[in-house]
């Protein structure tokens, strides 16, 4: 669906990327300057992006009546806390779902809020508007000493102070005051709270509103940094907290949703627990900042992200199946009230080997200024941490505070060395989030440079990198050759040269070679990129392959198929995605498939009566560190020429043993040591032999990537950058048992270009289907598109691979798809 997200940021950066992956249209509307500027990686997965002032509502407003006149859009979501009052007043001009324009203003401005609260008869912090500085000494004596000024329509504890004497809380007036035009260059009301202090512990409540039912996800601990600032330093989900506290702080927070009158939608309750109880310091009708939605992901595997933009379309909220996370996770922001600016930031390797360490990150690049303390845009950096124990999660964060360093110059930088980490190339191909390697790679710890094509440079972070070089293709030698030099000169000689795409394989070796850098060359490469090479390796460590013969000439594939007999396939030695792949039923095939063919670097292979199984895994230090195997229903082939693909995990230990034996047999006769693997093999038909087909170093395509990361927890990716990095870490356990993926994928129809005009949601329909991603109406399928842009993806878990099975059958059957030729205008995108 056509959904418009207007000014994101914080949490509004992974809405857009999330919304995009589950296969919506994304229409991002920004001003595009300043701090109202979306970072390109995220701006990378909008389909479209719209500059306007987003301050200027009238001209926002007119601009979504465009877009709606053109083509409608199915929601207006805010980015950001902000916007959440045209957001609200948008869609309901449009007639889209979303919350009341009162609702919203109620719940962006405090004042209101705590109107609101009172007339219900909650109890709450004792409080005072004020509008001048003459009021303040009547509000400070009602309220007492310390108190609590904050302006009324501010977010991030910017400007919110506890003032202990009544020159404090004058001082905290008149910065609230004298702000202006301050932060996302908005102006602030003129107006002030004056709070009664609330001495305890502070929590925030996560949850959601749907048909004027609230829905209570958790309660989050928070950690704050020193008075009289009430920057937040941390976060831990969910709260250690005896059961009848938990149920007492959910009770409240329910009874203030529902004051303020909330009808749709996520909701971030802060409040504090007093000796009186529960009291609340705010909600706001938006996602929670600070990563708070990707802790809950972790812990229990609650998607606010994907809850948001449902609850906006009017679809249900609640997952069909409930999902599952490791238990706690958390985050510790880094304060340095000392510094100024840093050089770099140093990570102990202690903190880069926990296993419970998921992300370290910096907030402000080396050489920017640090923002005065105060708000949240003083904070430096970040780590995140996730386990099943509370007490561990929080000292991981612990250790991490303690362990992540942030370096001043100490020499002067024009007459000393450069302290030199990792200088690492990357070769870049990918227009997605797969491209996005400041997830994976601390581009603040180490330098990185890109080589990519124009489409591949929009995920990457400009900000971030040493340098992007943009190529016409990356098949192009001389160029790519000639550009990695003189980055090399530039910048300094590279550590590593990273290739993690399947056709950039090759490439990263010759590179490596001519700039002088450890790591596999071109030989090496040979053994996992040359099918008949790879094959002839194999077949000597014992291991059953298929008959193959590299051909040259039309005679050599007759004379297979003489020798051989049919089916037997003809494909290029150093192919993939199933690209110019035949299975010849007999001499006539031959014959068409040699018409259509330039026999160049081509090979002939047995046919294998047997279901195909694709297996995944990672090896480190010559070690298999884990491994699961997939049944595939259907052939990568059968996709490519319109037949639906699905697989699903092997639930089998006696198969599975065997499977892991095999490859760890292939493994040691390729001589892949450290690599993120992609591994097919035959279960014969009749035998039970398993057959060899083909390996490929780097992570399998398709649905692959998502369901190793949203079930098993591995992001296939971030493992493929570590391990060939030499970054230690830990890896899921490889034992057959518990929860049990799949996917499925439809082709695209069989007349192309198409134009899509409706694909009919499943998800309400088969309780193991836990996310679809649907090509919006609209969308043009031209037969390119692979397994990454298809007809509709989906994505099943359940707890056995028969239960998987049937749910993906019963997609199959239950699936439905509208569409028409697409005529040029629509191919051209006129």
């Amino acid at each position: 669906m056509r959904i418009a997200i207007v000014e994101p940021r914080s949490s509004g950066y992974q809405l857009v990327d999330r919304a995009a992956e589950l296969g919506h249209e994304v229409v991002v509307l920004t001003a595009g300057r300043g701090e109202r500027r979306v970072p390109d990686v995220h701006l990378a997965h909008a389909a479209r992006v719209e500059s306007v002032d987003t301050n200027d509502d009238a001209a926002v407003l007119a601009r979504l009546r465009a877009l709606h006149r053109r083509r409608p859009l199915a929601a207006v979501i805010p980015g950001f806390e902000h916007y959440v009052p045209l957001a609200a007043a948008a869609a309901a001009e449009l007639g889209l779902p979303g919350l009341s324009p009162r609702t919203a203003l109620a719940l962006r401005h405090k004042h209101v809020m705590r109107s609101l609260v009172r007339e219900y008869g909650l109890d709450q912090p004792a409080y005072a508007l004020v509008s001048t500085q003459c009021e303040l000494p009547a509000a400070i004596a009602r309220l007492g000493l310390p108190c609590v000024i904050k302006p009324v329509d501010q977010s991030g504890s910017l400007n919110v102070h506890k003032a202990r004497t009544e020159a404090e809380a004058v001082e905290a007036f008149r910065r609230i005051h004298g702000y202006g035009t301050g932060y996302l260059d908005r102006a602030g009301l003129p107006l002030v709270l004056v709070e009664e202090y609330v001495a305890g512990p502070e929590f925030s409540v996560e949850g959601y509103v749907e048909h004027g039912t609230v829905t209570v996800l958790g309660v989050t601990a928070k950690q704050l940094g020193p008075e009289p600032f009430f920057v937040e330093t941390g976060h831990l989900f969910p709260a250690a907290l005896d059961e009848d506290v938990r149920a007492g702080i959910e009770r409240y927070t329910v009874r203030a949703v529902t004051a303020l009158g909330l009808e749709l939608g996520p909701f971030h309750a802060e409040l504090r627990l007093s000796e009186r109880g529960p009291l609340l310091m705010e909600v706001a009708a938006r996602l929670p900042g600070d990563r708070i939605p990707d802790l809950l992901r972790l812990a229990v595997g609650a998607d606010l992200y994907e809850i948001t933009v449902r609850s906006h379309l009017g679809l249900p909220c609640a997952p069909a199946q409930p999902a599952t996370g490791v238990g706690h996770a958390g985050i510790r922001f880094f304060l340095r009230p000392e510094l100024d600016s840093y050089h770099r930031m140093v990570v102990d390797p202690g903190v880069s080997a926990d296993p419970l360490v998921r992300e370290v990150g910096a907030l402000i690049a080396p050489g920017r200024p640090v923002p005065p303390q105060g708000s949240s845009s003083s904070r430096l950096g970040y780590a995140i941490a996730a386990g099943p124990d509370p007490r561990a999660t929080t000292a991981a964060l612990d250790a991490a505070e303690l362990g992540v360093h942030f370096e001043q110059l100490t020499t002067d930088p024009r007459t000393e060395p450069a302290i030199m980490g990792r200088h690492v190339l990357i070769l870049n191909r990918w227009n997605n989030r797969f491209a996005e390697y400041h997830r994976y790679l601390d581009h603040t710890v180490d330098r990185v440079s890109y080589l990519t094509t124009a489409a591949g440079a929009g995920p990457l972070s400009a900000e971030l990198a040493e340098e992007i070089r943009v190529v016409a293709d990356l098949a192009d030698r001389v160029e790519v050759a000639a550009e990695a030099l003189e980055l090399s000169l530039k910048h300094g000689p590279f550590t590593h040269v990273l290739a993690l795409s399947e056709f950039d394989l090759e490439l990263g070796a010759e590179l490596r070679e001519l700039l002088k850098v450890p790591g596999k060359g071109v030989e090496e490469i040979r053994l996992v990129r040359d099918k008949v090479v790879m094959k002839a390796a194999v077949a000597a460590a014992g291991l059953r392959v298929p008959a193959n013969r590299a051909v040259a000439a039309a005679e050599d594939v007759r004379a297979f198929g003489a020798e051989h007999g049919y089916p037997f396939v003809l494909k290029p030695r150093a192919g993939a995605d199933s690209q110019g792949v035949y299975v010849l039923e007999d001499p006539a095939a031959v014959e068409r498939a040699l018409a259509d063919t330039a026999l160049t670097d081509f090979q002939c292979e047995e046919f294998i009566d047997g279901n195909l199984y694709q297996v995944d895994g990672v090896v480190s230090g010559g070690v298999l560190r884990t491994i699961r195997s997939w049944r595939c229903l259907g052939s990568c082939l059968d996709f490519a020429v319109g037949s639906p693909f699905g697989s699903v995990a092997n639930d089998d230990p006696v198969f599975e043993a065997r499977v892991v034996a095999f490859t760890e047999g292939v493994l040691a006769a390729l001589q892949l040591t450290d690599e993120v693997f992609h591994l097919e093999v035959f279960r014969a038909n009749g035998s039970d032999e398993l057959v060899f087909l083909e390996i490929g170093a780097r992570a399998g395509g398709g649905q692959v990537r998502f369901v190793w990361e949203e079930v098993y927890g591995l992001d296939l990716i971030e493992a493929s950058v570590h391990v060939q990095l030499g970054i230690g870490r830990t890896y899921p356990t490889a034992e057959v048992g518990g929860e049990v993926a799949g996917y499925l994928m439809m082709p695209e129809p069989p007349v192309r270009p198409a134009v899509v005009h409706r694909v009919a949601s499943l998800a309400a329909a088969i309780p193991e289907l836990y996310t679809e991603a649907l090509p919006p109406a609209g969308t043009v399928l031209d037969g390119n598109g692979g397994a990454v842009h298809t007809a509709g993806a989906f994505r099943f878990r359940a707890d056995s691979s028969a239960r998987v099975q049937a749910a993906i059958e019963t997609a199959v059957k239950l699936y439905e798809i509208d569409w028409s030729p697409a005529a040029a205008a629509e191919v051209s995108g006129v």
